[in-house]
């Protein structure tokens, strides 16, 4: 199998799947696959539902994903004046990834977010992920989880960082319904640490959070 599957390179490719940044051609599958109850049912808020062509491209946006089709309704604008390039590019300390079959198909998304704007927890990432509900039950956000985590905690990780060290943990907060989602961080080798209770209002309901974390020693423990 070749590359010329993904219409982005791979940044980490797994057993039976790869993780790459997005695509325009990723709107309407991700569409379609996100826009799901049992999708958004243990989401964020900021995961719209439903989840239409506009929030589809909102997102696409949010990624700097290039080529994207105009927003419905959209009068055409003059193209904005070029600005200078910047002396020096600071990181983003985000990642947005969709994940992929072998075969290129679009199953959902994975990423690591930062986890405060101040820069003292520089080191540390939010880990989220979802997969599409007809890919369910094939171990891929095992995968996922696993496969992030232990690149983020490798020296590769350090495109994230200022000064280009690697980050030193990954951090999940799963809501205390969400069992399926607990016991893929637990077999992705995350360790539970603790409980947020009341730590989110979920539908109209409060929900503890349960929050799990990866560190360097977890991994040299599992091996």
């Amino acid at each position: 199998m070749t590359g010329s599957v993904f219409p982005t390179t791979p940044l980490i490719r797994l057993a039976n799947c790869v993780l790459r940044p997005y695509h325009a051609s990723d709107l309407d599958p991700m569409c379609a696959a996100a826009n799901d109850p049992d999708i958004v049912r243990f989401m964020r808020d900021a995961f719209p539902s439903p989840y239409d062509r506009e929030a589809g491209l909102t997102w696409l946006r949010i990624c700097h994903v290039e080529d994207l089709p105009p927003s419905e309704g959209a009068k055409a604008l003059p193209p904005a004046p070029t600005a200078a390039p910047p002396a020096s590019k600071v990181p983003s300390p985000d990642l947005h990834l969709a994940i992929c079959l072998l075969d290129g198909t679009f199953v959902g998304g994975t990423g690591l977010r930062a986890m405060s704007a101040d820069g003292t927890d520089r080191y540390s990432r939010e880990i989220g992920y979802w997969i599409g509900k007809e890919f369910w039950g094939r171990g891929l956000a095992t995968e996922v989880a696993r496969g992030l985590g232990r690149w983020a905690l490798s020296p590769a990780s350090g495109q994230l960082t200022a000064d280009g060290q690697p980050l030193r943990r990954i951090e999940a907060g799963v809501y205390s319904e969400n069992l399926a989602s607990a016991k893929v961080l637990e077999r992705a080798g995350y360790v539970r640490e603790g409980v947020r209770r009341q730590g989110v209002i979920k539908n109209g309901q409060m929900q503890d959070i349960v929050i799990y974390g990866l560190i360097t020693s977890d991994l040299e423990a599992s091996q």
